[in-house]
């Protein structure tokens, strides 16, 4: 009898361990809930919510996209259009914008002035070229789908594709449309492409498309071979370069700026200050940046810094201006969350989000434009220095 008591008591001493843990696990859970989202019964509306869709909705149900949408509202209702929850084909277009590879045409996209989908540059050796696509091409439909009304994003991912597939891209120039059917084919971008200029053997000219992996490596060994090839004056074409990785354009700067400048510094969500610096040069030349509409986050680093250090003029139109920075986390192998997680200033303090940087010379350019104005009118300034 002893030992029935005994074992009962042992018994209810666990119940009583259990219980106590439950009810602990339960009020942690409602007090991370509490933190994390306003409400103690968040996680309850959360659950219940699946529990009803599940239990109640008389139509099909795609967990994962269930899933997926609740992590894309969460990521929206931030209010930042830069923060996004990236899955899928939209995390492999982010990942291969900073490792500079990706299947696909080979051409750059942006919007004209009526907000059609227009050829903005084209990769060499790429199917585009080769099937005779240029820059300022109209991007009516693809594959017979309108393009009208499209945002960029949805274009270009429209456009990109399994390696070895066919897309056809129906074309307007000058009044005429054509259909150009392309293979998709894996595209490696060299980011950073320069020349001697027939007319002006003293000026060299350098575009960036965009800050990927390799920029800083591929800009040094472009500039310093121009350099040996007699450039004594520049022109850095940023025009339509989205931006990309922070410590490329640091990478970049270093080879025109003076010595230790601060190139882009940060401040974070909880006021923290961080500093990037260039290594640089004593050897400056001269030299005038072109930017337009579409050019943003980085590329307005390194143009905002060279009008701060007053390096050289800056031509074209008013930048994008996205002046946030943003981090990468991995949900898995194919899924990531992109947050801001802090806001940027160029070298002299100046915040850029949402503002951009005006140029010291504004020259605007159509799309149907034969003749580069903005390009001319750089040479015309470093002609006369």
């Amino acid at each position: 009898m002893k030992t029935d008591k005994k074992v009962f008591a042992n018994i209810a001493k666990a119940a009583m361990y259990i219980t106590i843990g439950l009810i602990s696990a339960i009020a942690i859970n409602a007090a991370a809930f509490q933190y994390y989202t306003g409400d103690m019964f968040g996680g309850f509306k959360i659950m219940r919510t699946f529990h009803l869709i599940e239990t109640v909705y008389p139509g099909e149900i795609d967990k994962k996209s269930l899933l997926d949408g609740a992590l894309e509202g969460i990521v929206s209702k931030v209010g930042d259009k830069h923060s996004v929850f990236l899955d899928g084909d939209e995390f492999k277009a982010f990942y291969d914008q900073t490792t500079g590879s990706y299947v696909g045409v080979g051409i750059y996209i942006a919007k004209t002035d009526n907000d059609a989908a227009m050829v903005a540059g084209v990769i060499d050796d790429s199917p585009a070229q080769e099937q005779g696509i240029q820059r300022g091409d109209v991007i009516m439909a693809i594959d017979g789908n309108p393009t009208e009304g499209m945002a960029l994003e949805d274009v270009s991912k429209r456009i990109r594709g399994a390696e070895g597939s066919d897309v056809t891209l129906t074309i307007s120039r000058d009044g005429a449309s054509k259909d150009y059917m392309l293979k998709r084919r894996s595209i490696k971008m060299k980011t950073v492409q320069g020349q001697i200029l027939d007319q002006d053997p003293d000026i060299g000219y350098i575009h960036v498309s965009v800050f990927s992996e390799n920029t800083g490596e591929e800009f040094t060994k472009e500039y310093n071979r121009l350099r040996k090839s007699g450039m004594k004056k520049m022109v850095l074409d940023l025009r339509n370069n989205p931006g990309g990785l922070v410590d490329q354009a640091v990478a970049v700067c270093s080879n025109f700026v003076p010595k230790d400048s601060v190139i882009v510094s940060f401040t974070s969500g909880n006021g923290e200050v961080s500093e990037y610096k260039a290594e640089g040069t004593d050897e400056q030349i001269p030299l005038v940046v072109l930017v337009n509409e579409n050019s943003a986050s980085a590329a307005e680093i390194v143009a905002g810094d060279i009008q701060d250090m007053k390096l050289g003029p800056i031509v074209g139109t008013t930048t994008y201006g996205k002046g946030t920075v943003q981090g990468l986390y991995q949900m898995d192998t194919a899924e990531a969350l992109k947050l801001t997680v802090a806001r940027y200033h160029t070298t002299s303090g100046r915040e850029v989000d949402g503002v951009g940087i005006t140029p010291d010379v504004y020259v605007t350019l159509q799309p149907d434009d034969i003749r580069d104005h903005q390009l001319e009118k750089a040479l015309e300034i470093l002609r006369e220095k």
